[in-house]
């Protein structure tokens, strides 16, 4: 009895740990949270503090919540600086430690180093390449877009739907000069998403390539029509809702058997249609959107069968840890298995600061030595823009559900 007394005393200690390590990180990342959601990026920063500050489980959700945070702030340096250490935990994280295994074999998944949804690893390489575009380091968004090609590749059923960071890489692609990879990112893009949207850059890129057969059949798609070349174009990063946030479901197998799992409180949601007027002229521009709510769903489905094998192993190690405790002291194994059943909570981590929808829009600007004015307007909420006389190329613009004003 002793014995079976300090394995139960080993197990609270277990548990305690996992609990208070859960409390203090969820306390401040939900404190920061709100912040964000109230306009005070800033604030949701400041109360993140250092990474030091939460769970060495929760380092990866740090690292993803303050890039976001200094995105939407606008500054890219010290929000990729975040993201690449995300980024780089990822690439690591194959490596489990037997502890942490442990002690979610005998609590749950919060106990675990959360790794992220397959959308969510791609992700960070999206916002990075957005990050290094505002800041004209081309060359380091085109790294971050081959390796998001290699997350996509990883899980292409899950992914490919992801039009908007498919348009991402190959915009990476086109600012770093590497005009043949952008050229079979973006036609591949357009076969798979059955849209005209491309078909302008797409022409433009296949003639500068020598391409006069694609270029002939894309003209001939578009009935011949004027296709808008211009080198000078505005790329506009268009962030809309929230992300769906997961919450835990539970199966009660038995009296003293509880499986948990996570699921995302999904809705429909489709944004408001959107307007560009350039100099006060309607434009004809060309829109990419992925819809991250459905991703996050489609990466969680897809770990279904894992998180199912796992929660039964984990019901199985649980049932015999109590059986053991009640052979010695039926008390005590009754304890041990009221604890353990309680214990049993589905991980409800996610990237919570992600919008609902990223949209890319292309607006072809003209030649002018005046100022450029850019209206863009989803229902009746308007962003403007200016554009300086000079800036020619690529230039890119991040606009936020909040900068949108009636």
């Amino acid at each position: 009895m002793p014995a079976t007394l300090s394995a139960f005393k080993a197990l609270l200690w277990l548990v305690a740990l996992t609990v208070l390590s859960g409390c203090t990180t969820s306390g401040v990342m939900q404190q920061a949270h709100w912040q964000f959601l109230s306009g005070d990026t800033a604030a949701a920063v400041s109360t993140l503090g250092g990474s030091d500050q939460v769970a060495r489980k929760d380092r990866l959700l740090y690292w993803l919540e303050k890039g976001m945070y200094l995105h939407y702030a606008g500054d890219y340096e010290r929000s990729s600086q975040e993201l690449l250490k995300a980024a780089e935990y990822i690439q690591q994280s194959d490596y489990i430690s037997l502890t942490s295994e442990a002690r979610e074999l005998l609590a749950n998944e919060w106990a675990s180093s959360y790794r992220g949804e397959y959308s969510e690893q791609l992700w960070v390489h999206s916002i990075l390449m957005m990050n290094f575009l505002h800041m004209g380091r081309y060359d380091s968004a085109a790294v971050e877009a081959r390796r998001a090609l290699e997350v996509m590749d990883s899980r292409t059923e899950v992914l490919k739907p992801d039009y908007f960071t498919r348009a991402l890489i190959a915009l990476s692609f086109e600012a770093a000069q590497q005009a043949n990879d952008a050229y079979i990112v973006n036609r591949k893009l357009a076969d798979d998403s059955k849209t005209n949207a491309l078909d302008a850059v797409l022409f433009k890129q296949a003639s500068t390539l020598g391409f006069a057969s694609d270029a002939v059949e894309l003209k001939k798609r578009s009935n011949n029509a004027e296709l808008n070349t211009s080198s000078n174009v505005a790329v506009l990063f268009i962030a809309a809702g929230q992300v769906p946030q997961k919450f835990s479901g539970s199966l009660i197998t038995s009296d003293v058997t509880r499986l948990a799992f996570p699921q995302y409180a999904f809705a429909e949601s489709r944004p408001e249609p959107l307007s560009v007027l350039v100099n006060g002229n309607p434009c004809n521009c060309s829109a990419i959107s992925s819809d991250l709510g459905e991703l996050v769903s489609a990466s969680l489905n897809k770990r279904g069968v894992s998180l199912a094998t796992k929660s039964l192993i984990r019901a199985a190690a649980k049932d015999a840890v109590a059986d053991a405790a009640a052979d010695a002291d039926e008390i005590v194994g009754e304890l041990t298995r009221l604890l353990l059943f309680a214990l049993e909570e589905a991980d409800t981590r996610s990237w919570r600061s992600l919008p609902r929808h990223f949209t890319m829009i292309r607006v072809p600007l003209p030649s002018s030595d005046t100022i450029q004015t850019l209206q863009i307007s989803r229902g009746t909420q308007t962003q403007t823009l200016t554009i300086e006389p000079g800036n020619q190329g690529l230039q890119f613009f991040s606009l936020l559900p909040q900068q949108f004003v009636n």
